[in-house]
């Protein structure tokens, strides 16, 4: 079975920019807001926002005195009215789109226009447009509609911003055909009309099968999936990847995956799990055990881990040291051991993040909990053969790693009044970067008494490399850490200034250790530098897109640890 992501799903630009604004309202203030009207057709990140403090209203009788935020489809011009007058301060995220259509009907109903709006009579954006219409309106959703259009000197004609654009097609010619003195503005977002040009070339492709993700109460997700059932496809409207059973794809060939404007990425990607989930199940048994397999090795960090002992073997014989595969396999035991910690920590974010990384963890932690403690305690044991330095520093870390994400310890942080205390401690990638580094280079350094400068130009590379690797997680899961509430670099400084930073730290990684290999007359190892290009390139892919596959871009970044590896064996069998 061929599973396709459609070009144009996820979150369209206006809610993207309303989460964007309101999540940041509720991360800078102490009072409650609330939200007039769903603030998106999509119930689960209503629900999250909910958990998060943003609060919805349905009636304007206790608003006086509170802050209000105005919902992306717009509300009636006298209920914003309403608003402006009574309370505290307002939070305006009506989408720029559906601003613009207000704007143009409250234009031309000065100069006397009658205003015919195709959308849906029932839909809040349109509610909200007729509230602008001073000279009359009508809302035409049907060719049956038209007929009942009053006779006027001058129409003015608009429509919902997510209405099908067939069907607006079909109405302005109907329109067309009975009056003259018509001025026709399409309003129709560029993003519905992708979303439904993706669904439309994928029938004529030959899908045999829509998956269509998003609110059941959402406009533009409900005619994606009526565009499926119209063309005799089979159709799944969900929202969220547990309405999907294995049984109804079991004659499927090529399945489509399209998403609402509202729909966040991280649902999206559960969805797309699922039915890779259902697809390797419904395969031969040696394929669905390999990926089954490789699912454990990704999620549980094993591939992290082994890494870590290459990186190890990689310092060492940078400085021309024998390799110790002891070392290496302390490395591998402790970054295996702190991510399994802090994710066995973090299980309820995981639940909603990442419900299949959830489900895992969940099953084997009575496995993975006591393989990382005995691993540590071995590790300690083994360390102090290398001396007292490199096993305070192996403790030190170990009990900082454990401690950093424990949910008593991050209570205190968010109880401290110092914004940038609290910014250094949440941004983990800085502590992530330096808990690699402590265990695969300065242990191993240290414990062969190599110069201190030696060390540093070492770390500075590795930390880079790590840094890099992290913080791009972080960029690929930005939407669902900003609406979940979790503190990332990226949220913090924003995804521009995050990479702004990530260039210059690869910069200065290869002039730095660049110019180290070529001192040292190391120039084979000029080609760790392609890791850290490799992810710069990489950076500045990522944040060109509005949305993107988590899967795949994970993946991708994983791909780098895996080259790693392979410079390792390619620079061990030439030298």
């Amino acid at each position: 079975m061929k599973i396709e992501l459609a070009k144009n799903s996820g979150f369209c630009m206006g809610v993207r920019d309303a989460l964007l604004r309101i999540v940041n309202e509720i991360n800078t203030t102490d009072e409650s807001i609330y939200v007039y009207g769903p603030l998106i057709h999509n119930p689960q990140t209503v629900e999250v926002l909910h958990k998060r403090g943003l609060q919805t209203i349905n009636t304007l009788e206790s608003i006086d005195d509170k802050i209000i935020a105005i919902r992306t489809h717009g509300i009636p011009f006298e209920k914003l009215r309403d608003i402006k007058k009574r309370a505290k301060r307002y939070i305006n995220l009506t989408c720029s789109r559906v601003a613009r259509v207000q704007g143009l009907i409250r234009k031309y109903s000065r100069n006397g226009y009658f205003t015919i709006i195709i959308g849906d009579k029932n839909h809040a954006e349109v509610i909200g447009l007729q509230s602008y219409a001073s000279s009359g309106v009508i809302v035409v959703s049907q060719i049956d509609d038209v007929p009942h259009i009053p006779p006027a000197d001058n129409y003015l004609v608009v429509s919902q911003t997510t209405f099908d654009t067939e069907l607006f097609e079909a109405l302005i010619g109907a329109i067309g055909e009975r009056f003259s003195n018509v001025i026709v503005v399409n309003t129709i977002c560029h993003s519905t009309h992708n979303r439904q040009d993706d669904v439309k070339q994928g029938i004529e492709r030959g899908i045999d099968a829509l998956v269509v993700v998003g609110g059941k109460n959402s406009a533009n997700t409900k005619r994606l999936a009526s565009i499926g059932d119209e063309n005799n496809i089979v159709t799944y409207h969900v929202e969220t990847e547990s309405e999907l059973k294995s049984r109804q794809f079991d004659n499927v060939q090529h399945v489509l995956v399209t998403a609402g404007a509202s729909t966040p990425g991280w649902i999206i990607n559960r969805v797309l799990e699922r039915l890779y989930d259902i697809k390797y199940a419904n395969s031969n048994f040696l394929i669905n055990l390999l990926k089954k397999t490789a699912e454990f090795i990704v999620r549980t960090n094993l591939f992290s881990a082994i890494t870590a002992s290459f990186i190890t073997l990689f310092a060492q014989r940078f400085l021309d040291r024998k390799p110790d595969f002891v070392l290496a396999f302390i490395s591998f035991i402790y970054i295996f051991s702190m991510y399994t910690i802090n994710n066995l920590f973090e299980l309820d974010f995981l639940k909603v993040s990442n419900p299949y990384k959830f489900v895992l963890y969940r099953k084997y932690k009575n496995l993975l909990l006591p393989v990382s403690i005995i691993s540590l305690l071995i590790s300690s044991f083994i360390i102090r053969r290398y001396g007292t330095e490199a096993t305070l520093i192996f403790l030190s870390s170990s009990l900082f790693g454990i401690l950093y994400s424990a949910p008593w310890i991050r209570g205190i942080f968010y109880t401290m009044k110092s914004n940038l205390i609290k910014k250094l401690y949440f941004s983990k990638s800085i502590v992530v970067a330096g808990g690699w580094v402590i265990i695969t280079t300065v242990i191993p350094l240290i414990s062969d008494g190599d110069a201190i400068h030696e060390i540093v130009f070492l770390s500075f590379f590795i930390y880079t490399f790590i840094f890099l690797r992290s913080v791009l997680l972080d960029c690929i899961a930005f939407q669902g850490d900003l609406i979940l509430g979790r503190e990332t670099l990226p949220i913090l400084l924003g995804v521009t200034c995050a990479k702004n930073l990530l260039l210059l730290a690869s910069l200065s990684a290869i002039i730095a250790f660049g110019s180290y290999a070529v001192i040292l007359q190391k120039l084979p190892f000029l080609i760790f530098t392609v890791n850290i290009i490799y992810f710069s390139v990489l950076i500045v892919q990522v944040i060109k897109l509005n949305y993107l596959i988590s899967l795949k871009y994970e993946l991708l970044v994983d791909c780098n640890l895996l080259l790693f590896t392979f410079f390792y064996f390619v620079l061990s069998f030439i030298q």
